[in-house]
């Protein structure tokens, strides 16, 4: 736990990082929100029945929408769909850039030393992304498929509150299994950052060791800040029952607060990957990969005005 608050501290005193983020994020969201609004407001035709919307979603009205103007929503559909691969590029984008920033807590933030971070690990995140990726489809999609198996054979001695009970249980399992071996792709980023390696299979297969044998300080924290962000969720939910949108102030008002559960989990992001490095540091380390060059632990502690480059980049 001293290890979340002291990354607490750092993540706050990076808070010009957070908005680095957050702005970037905003403004790609306002690539889609805006000719979608725009959009929308030719479409409705100055139908009054959008208005029930404000007071919660309404399936009717949206499917008679879709009914009339499918077809020149989809695109935009489509555009939002590709905007959250983007978004999955940018957060291993961005892990090189953080995890220099929590490398050299003592130093004030540098734009240029952030972007210099995050393009230099990016090849190898990407490739650490695909070997994530293909653990997650593989061990923990292995969890649907028995439980769909299992459902089927079933379904015909149990009742539909028996095979919802089956469903749970192996959706558990799925979820458990997930988010174990994401927590171990993170560990496997700041290995790579912390050894300089470059093979992501022996990365990956190093830090499972490492948080299998150290799963309450590692897996433990993972699913503390899930938690936690869930619990920031609920609280949304439980403001936007709250807060009727009757008019532009309120429209306002929960515009603002979902702009701050936005700029929250971006922090959490950067809250985890920070605990990850500082928690790494503290554990016992699986066996290192070979390193050839130095980034964050030079002979001397990096000056704030010392280039990347300098550090043998």
């Amino acid at each position: 736990m001293n290890v979340l608050f002291t990354t607490l501290r750092q993540t706050i005193g990076s808070v010009r990082l957070l908005w680095l983020i957050y702005g970037i994020t905003l403004v790609l969201g306002l690539l889609v929100a805006l000719p979608f609004y725009n959009t929308l407001k030719i479409e409705d035709q100055n139908s009054l029945a959008f208005l029930n919307l404000l007071d919660g979603f309404d399936y009717t009205v949206f499917s008679d929408f879709m009914h009339r103007s499918g077809r020149t929503i989809s695109p935009l559909m489509s555009v939002g769909r590709w905007l959250g691969i983007l978004y999955v590029f940018l957060s291993i984008f961005f892990a090189g850039g953080i995890l220099l920033r929590f490398s050299q807590p003592n130093t004030k933030f540098n734009g240029e030393m952030f972007w210099q971070g995050c393009t230099h690990y990016l090849a190898r995140f990407l490739r650490l992304f695909g070997v994530t990726l293909l653990f997650v489809l593989v061990g923990a999609g292995l969890w649907l498929v028995v439980g769909s198996l299992v459902g089927i054979s079933l379904s015909d001695t149990l009742t539909e509150r028996g095979l919802f009970w089956i469903g749970a249980g192996f959706f558990t399992l799925f979820a458990l299994t997930a988010t174990l071996l994401l927590c171990i792709g993170d560990y496997a980023k700041v290995l790579m950052f912390r050894e300089d390696g470059h093979n992501a299979f022996r990365a990956f297969g190093q830090a499972g060791r490492l948080v299998m044998r150290n799963l309450g300080q590692t897996y433990g924290l993972y699913w503390l800040l899930i938690l936690l962000g869930t619990g920031l969720f609920g609280l949304y939910f439980l403001l936007d029952e709250a807060v009727l949108m009757s008019g532009w102030l309120t429209i306002l008002i929960m515009f603002l607060i979902q702009q701050t559960l936005i700029f929250a989990r971006v922090s959490l992001k950067v809250w985890w990957l920070g605990t990850a490095y500082n928690s790494y540091q503290t554990l016992p380390k699986p066996t290192p990969a070979s390193r050839s060059t130095s980034l964050v632990e030079p002979a001397t502690e990096p000056d704030e005005n010392t280039p990347l480059t300098a550090l043998e980049l």
